[in-house]
């Protein structure tokens, strides 16, 4: 439960507060380092308020954890009970009117009410502290991919009781590993999806301002002039009025004429949307002649480098090169199974297909013609260059080498003493 979790948080981070007080405290008692008057006063209180909270947050966990609660023992607290009912009645309303929190707590806040077992009631501040720290650790997201997670091994043992081939043989870890790429790239295209979302929504909203910001202008511009104009008229009627004092009028009346035009030319470029438009299709021959024909593998590496440009953040990026190379490895030892796996290789296509919509290129047309394009790509590179990183004497290779090295030699040495 997310409330608990929270709770638990909260109480672990009070309890690392309280040692570091108390190692502070203890420094200065012994002289290893002393705090001024105001430093001690300060680690004094703070250890004293940090140890209410833990003890606060305690009986509140202890409180959830137990459901049934104590009995009401005198009938005096009916009527406390019917004013705290009062409060908690009023709680969702109240929380969702808080013009001091964001948006996203208060939600979080709302999340919790509804998850907690009947009875248990918690304070504002109480249920703002534990949102706070509930979004902190992102637990709504944790269980929304938790669940998503139960959905696809739920299908891939669905899928897997279907078969009836008695030669099938069950991997353990394909079976492990299989929801978890899955999930994996589940996430990683609602992740891209929603970061997509999100600048498409930040560029609407600044062409958007962009927009008011100069139909203001143009208003005020106007503004201006209408005011100029009704100034001009009443010069115009006013015996006393110099020539000049009309020559100025219209003049700054064409100016901001010109302001006024030139401000409506003024081209807004329209926010231009992005898209997501899914993962490209990859070809079965890729994987069954990895390692065999460099056209095969060429193919790949350009598969990988076309999702890579779909990443939007640095994360994405990394996540999806460790996804593909988990990828990579259950096609390739399922293919090398070969007609053995094939109810497990189509249930995982079957679960990609479904969750992430990555799937296989099937019209033999296309096909072929991809690789025709990747013979004529891989025709033209130079396949005997290496890396501009390239060292045969890796780092690694060191650090193994020194480290066989030295047990050898601590061998022989115990050996002689």
């Amino acid at each position: 439960m997310e409330s608990i979790i929270a709770l638990e948080e909260l109480i672990k981070d009070n309890e690392t507060k309280i040692a570091l007080q108390e190692k502070q405290i203890k420094n200065h008692e012994t002289g290893v380092y002393r705090l001024s008057r105001m430093g001690l006063a300060s680690a004094e209180n703070s250890l004293e308020l940090a140890t209410q909270l833990v003890e606060k947050y305690k009986k509140m966990l202890e409180q959830l954890q137990s459901i049934e609660g104590e009995a009401l023992r005198e009938k005096e607290q009916l009527v406390i009970l019917a004013e705290r009912k009062k409060y908690f009645d009023a709680q969702p309303s109240r929380i969702k009117l808080n013009k001091e929190e964001s948006s996203d707590k208060k939600l979080e806040v709302l999340r919790i009410l509804d998850e907690l077992p009947e009875g248990i009631q918690f304070e504002d501040k109480e249920l703002l502290e534990m949102a706070e720290k509930s979004l902190e650790l992102n637990l709504s997201d944790l269980d929304e991919f938790h669940a998503k997670l139960e959905d696809i091994k739920s299908e891939f043992k669905a899928i897997k009781e279907q078969i009836e081939d008695e030669n099938l043989q069950e991997f353990q870890t394909i079976d492990f590993l299989i929801p978890l790429v899955v999930l994996h790239f589940y996430v990683l295209k609602s992740n891209i999806q929603d970061h997509i979302k999100s600048i498409n929504e930040k560029a609407s909203q600044k062409q958007k301002d962009l927009e008011e910001e100069k139909n203001e202008q143009i208003k005020k511009i106007e503004e201006s002039y209408k005011e100029q104009e009704e100034l001009l008229q009443a010069k115009q009627t006013d015996k006393n009025t110099k020539k000049q004092e009309l020559l100025d009028i219209q003049s700054t009346m064409k100016t901001l004429s010109n302001k006024l035009l030139k401000t409506k030319n003024i081209k807004i470029e329209k926010a231009i949307e992005k898209r997501f438009p899914g993962f490209p299709k990859y070809e079965d021959w890729w994987i069954r002649e990895l390692w065999s024909s460099h056209q095969a593998y060429f193919a790949l590496y350009r598969w990988k480098k076309i999702i890579n440009q779909l990443c939007v953040t640095t994360e994405q990026k990394k996540a999806w090169s460790i996804i593909f190379d988990r990828w990579v490895f259950i096609k390739k030892l399922l293919n090398d199974k070969g007609k053995l796996a094939y109810h497990y290789h189509f249930a995982f296509d079957s679960l990609l297909s479904t969750y992430a919509e990555l799937e296989e290129e099937l019209i033999v047309k296309n096909i072929e013609s991809m690789e025709t394009i990747i013979n004529k790509i891989t025709a033209k590179e130079d396949f005997t260059k290496n890396v501009s990183f390239h060292k045969v004497i890796t780092s690694y290779l060191q650090f193994k080498t020194e480290k066989i090295n030295k047990s050898s030699k601590q061998k022989e040495e115990d050996v002689l003493f």
